[in-house]
């Protein structure tokens, strides 16, 4: 069957964004307009306020509904308005060899579209994304000169609005480039009949194909499959949950060997890998690797708004595998002062059991939905608490840990590195905002209000 091999370039962007599509001939602007949205990170599929426009043989093809209304039968800058449902890009793009695709016309996005090829071997009745490279601007960002300034902030953690900036590329959809997921996308746009429509693709699937490679994905083909096990087990114990684009785009960034969504989801549905990933407590849940404390406390939809909008925190490479160990937590010197107060307090200065009580802590702050107050409780109670002072010193010095520990609220920031982030409006501390009464030397009273900042009294609380 008859295609096009078409190359789609993003002008006036550095460094280049470009994608390479096949397309069945007889496709329509309106088409070719659907297909530019799928391959980029634009959205007027969903939410259809912006238009487009080509000009081309003195005609402006457009979907712009304004546009066609008004300048209907009349001439519209010279040239005559064309409904996009109604026209093949066949006989333009065969004439010219190219046309420019002019996109939301207040960022004026201009995306050159080059026939690279004529080809009469393509059998679906819909595109197929063949390569590409950058990722795609997002929708609204104010065109090139609008992104320029957005990536600056986007890959700048100490701009004051990067917290703001990241939350609002994630609302926005704006993602890396993958390939085989946008062609999984694309099979919903078929406007060709062809015989393989014909066929029942519940029990056949496409071994090989030129343009689409193969819907079947031979797991022993895909490169360290064993490594893609060890950072789905870091991630889950990182971040709690952490969707599948986002740990490709970590995984691609550490690793000179890439997968594709495809490779991920053959390596998580194969039998094998499920059953071990399980014993290593992360199951896969809603297109995201989701730690098992996660997965059986039914948190994952309570988790995902407090996640939304932030940053994740990617370590190295090195530092990131660490988390395979179930036990790890990056130490700090906050944890080491605490230590040492209980190893002299209470161990007799022994750190073996002490060790075993910062790292109960810890686990304890790291997981979704703290109750600080109940943490500090149950952590004190533990211990002989004679002096108020001391008390307080406690108290202090386990809010600190909490401040510097890495969080699955906070996408594995800890407390701390948001608050410099965004540098107000937040409270540093998670504890209460009741005062710390410090009376040196004396002693807290049954019925005194409890320093922890919980409001109750004491004998009710860290005195029980």
């Amino acid at each position: 069957m008859k295609a096009y091999i078409l190359k789609l370039t993003f002008e006036y962007l550095e460094p280049p964004v470009w994608r390479r599509v096949i397309l069945p001939a007889g496709a329509t602007f309106n088409r070719l307009h659907e297909t530019i949205q799928y391959v980029t990170n634009f959205q007027s599929r969903k939410s259809p306020y912006h238009y487009f426009g080509i000009e081309i043989d003195d005609n402006f093809i457009t979907n712009n509904v304004a546009i066609l209304e008004e300048y209907k039968g009349q001439k519209f800058v010279g040239q005559n308005v064309k409904q996009p449902t109604r026209i093949k890009i066949d006989s333009y793009i065969e004439k010219y060899g190219q046309l420019v695709y002019n996109y939301d016309f207040g960022d004026d996005w201009r995306i050159r579209v080059e026939l690279e090829e004529t080809v009469e071997d393509y059998y679906f009745g819909y595109p197929t994304l063949l390569d590409g490279e950058g990722t795609a601007p997002p929708e609204d960002v104010g065109g090139p000169p609008g992104y320029e300034e957005f990536l600056k902030v986007y890959y700048d953690p100490t701009h004051p609005d990067y917290l703001s900036t990241y939350g609002w590329a994630e609302q926005q959809s704006y993602l890396p480039l993958d390939i085989d997921e946008v062609n999984d996308r694309l099979k919903s746009v078929k406007y060709k009949k062809t015989e393989w429509q014909q066929i029942d693709h519940d029990n056949y699937f496409v071994l090989s194909d030129k343009y689409r490679g193969a819907d079947y994905k031979d797991i022993d083909d895909i490169p360290n499959k064993e490594l893609v096990i060890q950072y789905a087990e870091a991630c889950a114990q990182l971040y709690g949950v952490i969707e599948t684009s986002k740990f490709l785009e970590i995984y691609n960034a550490q690793n000179e060997s890439s997968i594709t969504s495809g490779d991920l989801q053959a390596i998580l549905t194969d039998p094998h890998n499920t059953k071990l990933l399980r014993s290593k407590y992360v199951y896969v849940y809603r297109n995201a690797l989701v730690h098992e404390t996660i997965e059986h406390f039914g948190d994952y939809d309570k988790l995902m708004p407090k996640v939304s909008g932030k940053p994740y925190y990617v370590p190295p490479k090195k530092e990131l595998l660490r988390y395979t160990d179930e036990f790890y937590f990056e130490k700090t010197t906050h944890q080491k002062k605490l230590a040492n107060m209980l190893a002299k307090d209470y161990f007799g200065g022994s750190t073996v059991k002490v060790h075993e009580e910062i790292s109960e802590l810890v686990f304890q702050l790291q997981v979704f939905d703290v109750d600080f107050q109940q943490v500090v409780k149950e952590f004190l109670g533990r211990f002989e608490i004679k002096d108020i002072k001391h008390l307080n010193e406690y108290v202090q010095a386990i809010s600190m840990i909490a401040n510097t520990t890495r969080t699955w609220e906070n996408r594995g920031h800890t407390p701390d590195e948001l608050f410099q982030m965004e540098r107000h409006h937040l409270n540093p501390l998670p504890t209460a905002a009741v005062p710390f009464n410090v009376i040196d030397g004396g002693k807290v009273g049954r019925n005194d209000p409890c320093p922890c900042g919980s409001g109750k009294k004491y004998k009710k609380c860290c005195g029980k």
